[in-house]
């Protein structure tokens, strides 16, 4: 009977918890996850697709016109088969490094980004004797494609202090013995070159 008491009382805990905590949102709907009204959602979902052009700032590089072309499946937001090229090389030590990719005839170098971009508004009427597109050189010798990935739900991640999760990391290297374990990795924002035309 006792064992039937407190079985019943963790059971009512659980439940309270459960209704005070609830899970992040499921479902592929379009609609908003809660975290805001769904007409700021649809207005938020609405730029997300627009179709930009030079005139509305998109370049000097990119992969794509809107965001959605890259994440799409199976709905605004999610994920796709649309791949993004990484390179970089292995360094004496035997770590990866960024690559350096020239544009503009070498008048420029990209520096500090694994990404190569697939497309440059140069050459174009407005600039054609400007050259941006990127080329990975030689040099680079590691090369992997990557699917683009589900945006949704990384709200709730970005909500996460990047310190509980590199102590996550460090906790579950130490209770499994490095086996088998998530690790943490910081990544520099990459700015464009100040010239690129």
């Amino acid at each position: 009977m006792k064992l039937f008491i407190v079985a019943a009382v963790i059971t009512i805990a659980l439940v309270s918890a459960t209704a005070q905590f609830p899970d992040a949102p499921t479902g592929f709907d379009n609609k908003t996850n809660g975290i805001v009204d769904d007409a700021t959602h649809q207005d938020d979902q609405m730029k997300f697709d627009e179709v930009e052009q030079i005139s509305d700032g998109l370049g000097p590089l990119y992969n794509a016109q809107s965001c959605r072309e890259c994440h799409q499946s199976p709905v605004s937001g999610a994920a796709s088969q649309v791949t993004e090229l990484r390179v970089g090389h292995q360094g004496p030590d035997g770590q990866f490094l960024t690559p350096n990719i020239p544009i503009a005839n070498g008048a420029e170098v990209i520096t500090g980004r694994s990404l190569v971009n697939d497309r440059a508004i140069c050459p174009n009427a407005t600039f054609p004797n400007s050259e941006i597109q990127e080329r990975v050189p030689d040099s680079e010798t590691i090369r992997a494609f990557r699917l683009s990935l589900n945006l949704l739900g990384d709200g709730f991640v970005e909500a996460i202090a990047d310190q509980t999760l590199i102590d996550l990391s460090k906790q579950q290297c130490k209770s499994c013995t490095g086996k088998s374990a998530g690790r943490s990795y910081m990544f520099p924002s990459w700015k464009p070159p100040g010239r690129w035309v």
